[in-house]
């Protein structure tokens, strides 16, 4: 089905069409789709020819990578605004280079790569405008890969939660986390049991409050002194 107007409306703010004009926008509206997936469904494979990439409107879709023996590995965790596979459009040869699952009951649109690439080729200035949200979007990126490779398990889950909080807000505040533990874990590249240990630890110091998925901020400033403690 072709997404509804409340639907195109979140996608036309989203940073690889906010560069587009108006007619533009028409063009890839015109190529969308809106899927609807059950928990568990694979949108796609590893290897498979990438023809579409893809925002989630609702739900959650996990990138994936499985090892030899089975063992899946997550690559990316997306939630609802959050768009992926559009890098593989620009690749030579282009086939996805991990495989997509539906984590949640989720609400999908995809988009003809083929279309895009076309109206970038078409206009300079909207491929200039559009270069310059990714190149917003990669430094974002850059950083999360610092937090990864050079900082403790401890500093990691920090900046994920600090990042997670209302912008400008410093009192009391609450978050759901979209993950698991276990898919949780994985982003940040560490075991389920070491991250339910800093998250006790992180409790027992009064700097987070945890309810299941819920988790309760008393004090930003406090969350942040975190990362000047040694660990």
């Amino acid at each position: 089905m072709s997404a509804g107007s409340q639907q195109i409306a979140g996608i036309r703010a989203h940073h690889l069409f906010a560069g587009l004009s108006p007619p533009q926008m028409q063009r890839m509206i015109a190529t969308s789709h809106v899927e609807e997936y059950d928990s568990g469904q694979l949108l796609f494979d590893r290897g498979q020819p990438a023809q579409h990439f893809y925002i989630v409107l609702s739900g959650q879709v996990n990138l994936v990578l499985y090892s030899k023996s089975g063992e899946e590995k997550i690559v990316d965790i997306l939630a609802d605004g959050q768009s992926f596979a559009e890098a593989v459009m620009f690749m030579e040869g282009s086939v996805y280079p991990v495989s997509a699952v539906a984590a949640a009951r989720s609400n999908v649109a995809r988009f003809a790569n083929r279309e895009y690439v076309a109206i970038l080729r078409e206009s300079p200035d909207t491929c200039l405008r559009m270069l310059g949200h990714l190149s917003q979007r990669l430094h974002m990126r850059i950083r999360e890969i610092e937090y990864l490779t050079l900082e403790s398990a401890t500093h990691r889950l920090v900046r994920l939660i600090e990042g997670r909080l209302p912008p400008g807000q410093d009192g009391p505040t609450e978050l759901t986390l979209a993950e698991s533990r276990q898919e949780l874990a994985s982003r940040l590249s560490m075991k389920p049991e070491t991250l339910s240990r800093i998250l006790r630890h992180l409790s027992d110091g009064g700097t987070i409050i945890v309810k299941g998925r819920t988790l309760k901020v008393p004090d930003r400033a406090g969350l942040l002194a975190v990362l000047d403690k040694p660990v």
